[in-house]
């Protein structure tokens, strides 16, 4: 349970949803009561008209124990009415309501608390509702030959405002969209388990009521006035007998039409009692599956298809809210094919499916997808089914093999390909098919194709290239692509950049943090590539004629990219740290999505991709606007890099602010050494009986550093930097690039690992290692060496000529300059810590303190 909530009342206004709060009310439940009071007042019962929290009756000595309503409705405004004389406010409820926090006991909160209520009730048409987490239910009298009765239908029966009460046939417009579908799933198991069936045939039967459920919705969403063929049989009166013949009819017309997509044979009969088919249908007819959040569907999914197939599905999906943001940048239109060839779970394609039937009919057939993997496609084909399409166009099908036969025959393409040095295409004759599986020459400044195919190709190049060929001129892709492949200078990575920008033309560029894809077992860090084909590719990427494309990075995707649980994270008020909902009381996932979204269809790059905000409302508030960069920056540059982070605003800004005054390069000041040499250039070689102070990366900090003593045959063959006086190493990986440290006067046997880059003051620079120190110092220095980190994970290299182009400023306040002197001077010296110092003195034996054998372990507990 959350600390608390941010909750909007109609009746009590923006209030604080404590733990602990003084009416005993947790959170949750307080947030089902703001729902419930929304959804009477949408239903047209006047807000005046509702009070929450009313006395109903007292008992007892003095009335000291009493019987209360979580909230009721008057016939008239709270203020006409006396709330003190319990007798007159009961002449004028409506309705009395209560809430709870879960269905976990809401069959005994319905017996012992709701309808007890009506026992109050003076007015014969007055009603009592139920509410929590999965079920809300309506309870009314009716009187049948002089005897008092309480009868119970779905929410959908609740009476408009000044209306009799009484039950009536659910349609599709009537029933809700909003409900947790794995709790409907699991009250329904209860159910199934109260009936004495076991675990195998619950999940089966389960499963018929699922597509039982889905069919009936889809024949009838054309005609959503229409009654529904599933009904709450029980508040209809519809005997037992009759109920199931009905469920049954339905189950046999959905197992005839899905039959043919499903992994394993469904039965077409239910064998449930006609009781507990009457029990089932009270819980799941009410709500409407095609229509859920797909984050919803996606949850449920997962836990449905591991109980009932044994699959477990957490390495395939995609997360929701990730897959819409690319779907809605790519904007489909009506009557655009969208087509995803490796399409794995189908998530983009789910995405595409369900932003489209919102907007037109018959969507369906404007998705496809393919994937090489039969187990793969069953995933895809029921992830489809039960995201509402009908279609199922999802084959299981070699798209690196049929290229030929599906060039050109889509409108939009969206794949996240299996990249991975790993998994590769070895066949001859499908090598030969692509401009990627032929060995290409780099001459001068072009590339040229020769007749050489090649021995094997990375199928995620391959998918690039299948991607973009499956384009129709002028279509659109969206394509996940690892970091590495966007910025490696690798001639293999080069080439497929090259590729890319001669035949097609970039729009977008979206970096996501690492570990995005952490629940399916990725550590590596991508972006997204939006692009649009040419119609005629360019002979060379530098002939492309200029044009502005849009740069985001996002930093919040809405879940934790830590943990392979992914779990959800959401916006909290920070001045109490309560949770904030939206208008429809939901909890507002903590994403940048949304807000990158209106940047980029603000941006100036729609004047070129009129796509990117075509049909959709444009919020021309955004400030501030989504940041594009001319293409040119890409082709100027040697190696055609396309790593969003070196084209980010963050960089280019603190790139400016530091050349709008004096200023100066990295690699103006300093030179960079070689590995396993000294300074004059002489190869160094280790001594193995030489005991050494070796550094690693993580025992380097800002400005500081320490060692662990080694003798030479110890030392690990990433100890290449044989330290001298007055060098200077600085972090040459994404994940260090804060760490740096001057070795000083005192370098004697000291040994640095190779995950840093080494360093000297050029002659006649010296007098601005204070600058330079300064710099290192700082955030700006560490935003430029991370955007210039070539590579997809934690240990992305800063090359030395990226680390080089850094730019810092010069200190040229005299005060500021004599405050920083004394910090650099020990760093001459070599004291870059107190503990520094205290380990040089001890070594001396300067220090009354003795020095023991150092662990020859981290586990060695002593």
């Amino acid at each position: 349970m959350v600390a608390g909530l941010t909750l909007v009342c109609p009746v009590r206004g923006r209030l604080k949803a404590k733990a602990r709060s003084k009416d005993g009310l947790s959170p949750t439940e307080e947030k089902y009561r703001v729902e419930a009071i929304k959804y009477l007042v949408a239903a047209g019962y006047p807000k005046e008209n509702i009070r929450v929290e009313s006395v109903l009756k007292k008992f007892g000595n003095s009335g000291r124990n009493s019987f209360r309503a979580d909230l009721v409705v008057l016939d008239k405004p709270v203020n006409q009415v006396s709330t003190s004389d319990l007798d007159q406010l009961l002449e004028h409820v409506l309705v009395l309501g209560e809430v709870k926090r879960d269905s976990a006991d809401a069959a005994d909160a319905q017996s012992y608390q709701v309808r007890p209520m009506l026992d109050f009730a003076t007015r014969d048409d007055c009603v009592a509702l139920y509410w929590d987490d999965v079920q809300q239910r309506v309870y009314w009298i009716v009187r049948r030959a002089g005897r008092r009765t309480v009868h119970e239908g779905p929410l959908s029966d609740l009476p408009g405002y000044g209306h009799k009460p009484g039950a009536k046939q659910l349609t599709f417009e009537t029933i809700d969209p909003d409900k947790p579908l794995l709790q409907v799933f699991e009250r329904i198991e209860d159910v199934l388990h109260s009936a004495s069936i076991g675990p195998s045939k619950r999940f089966s039967t389960m499963m018929q009521l699922l597509l039982a459920k889905l069919y009936d919705e889809n024949q009838h969403q054309a005609t959503p006035s229409k009654p529904l063929t599933l009904q709450d049989f029980a508040a209809l009166e519809v005997p037992p007998s009759n109920a199931v013949d009905a469920v049954n009819s339905v189950l046999k017309s959905a197992v005839s039409y899905y039959q043919r997509f499903l992994p394993e044979p469904v039965a077409d009969q239910l064998a449930l009692t006609g009781p507990t088919v009457l029990e089932v249908m009270r819980i799941l007819a009410p709500i409407k599956i095609n229509s859920m959040k797909q984050s919803v569907i996606q949850d449920f999914y997962m836990y449905f298809a591991k109980q009932i197939y044994k699959w477990d599905l957490a390495q395939y999906f995609t997360p929701t809210t990730l897959t819409e943001f690319i779907v809605d940048i790519l904007n489909p239109r009506f009557g655009q094919y969208v087509m995803d060839p490796a399409c794995g779970s189908a998530d983009f394609l789910t995405a595409a499916f369900r932003r489209g039937s919102r907007q037109w009919a018959d969507h369906a057939s404007s998705i496809g997808g393919a994937d090489v993997s039969p187990e793969a496609v069953q995933v895809a084909v029921l992830n489809m089914i039960l995201n509402g399409d009908g279609k199922s166009n999802i084959q299981c099908e070699d798209s690196l093999a049929k290229i030929q036969a599906n060039s050109e025959t889509c409108d939009i393409v969206v794949c996240n390909p299996p990249f991975g040095k790993r998994i590769v295409e070895k066949r001859k004759e499908v090598l030969a098919n692509f401009d990627l599986g032929h060995v290409w020459l780099h001459v001068g400044d072009a590339w040229i194709k020769t007749s050489s195919v090649m021995e094997s190709q990375e199928s995620g190049i391959l998918f690039a290239e299948v991607c973009v060929k499956l384009l129709r001129p002028g279509g659109r892709l969206a394509l996940v692509v690892p970091n590495g492949y966007l910025g490696n200078r690798s001639s293999k990575y080069h080439m497929l950049r090259d590729w890319l920008l001669r035949h097609c033309k970039l729009s977008v560029l979206v970096a996501l943090p690492r570990f995005t894809f952490k629940g399916s077992g990725a550590d590596d860090s991508a972006s997204v590539l939006f692009c649009e084909k040419r119609g005629i590719p360019l002979d060379r990427a530098d002939e492309s004629e200029d044009y502005e494309f849009a740069v985001e990075i996002i930093d919040r995707v809405g879940w934790t990219t830590g943990d392979k649980r992914g779990t959800p994270t959401y916006k909290q008020d920070l001045s109490d740290g309560t949770f904030e909902l939206d208008e429809n009381d939901q909890l507002i996932l903590d994403s940048d999505f949304p807000g990158i979204l209106a940047s980029i269809r603000n941006s100036d790059a729609v004047e070129f991709y009129g796509w990117l905000s075509d049909g959709v409302e444009v919020d021309e508030k955004v400030d501030p606007i989504g940041w594009t960069v001319p293409v040119s920056q890409i082709t100027s540059e040697s190696y055609l890099t396309l790593d969003p982070k070196r084209y980010s605003r963050k960089f280019a800004e603190v790139h400016k602010a530091i050349t709008g005054r004096a200023y100066f390069k990295v690699g103006d000041v300093v030179e960079y050494l070689d590995e396993r040499k000294n300074s004059d250039g002489q190869r160094v070689r280790m001594s193995a009986d030489k005991v050494y102070r070796y550094v690693e990366i993580s025992d380097a900090e800002t400005g500081t550093y320490r060692w662990t003593q080694r003798p030479g045959w110890d030392l690990p063959d990433r100890a290449r930097h044989f330290a001298e006086p007055g060098d200077i190493y600085v972090g040459g990986i994404w994940n260090s690039v804060r760490k740096w440290f001057m070795t000083g006067a005192d370098a004697s046997g000291a040994v640095v690992t190779n995950g840093m880059h080494r360093m000297r003051m050029r002659p006649g620079c010296e007098e601005k290692l204070l600058d330079l120190v300064v710099g290192l110092c700082s955030e700006a220095y560490a935003v430029q060496m991370r955007a210039l980190a070539r590579g997809s994970d934690g240990l992305a290299e800063i090359s030395r000529e990226d680390a080089a182009s850094v730019v810092l400023p010069l200190i040229e306040d005299t005060k500021a300059r004599a405050e920083i002197q004394p910090f650099v001077d020990q760093l001459l010296q070599g004291f870059t810590s107190v503990e520094a110092k205290v380990s040089s003195m001890l070594a001396d034996k300067r220090l009354p303190l003795p020095i023991p054998p150092v662990r020859p372990d981290h586990t060695s507990i002593v």
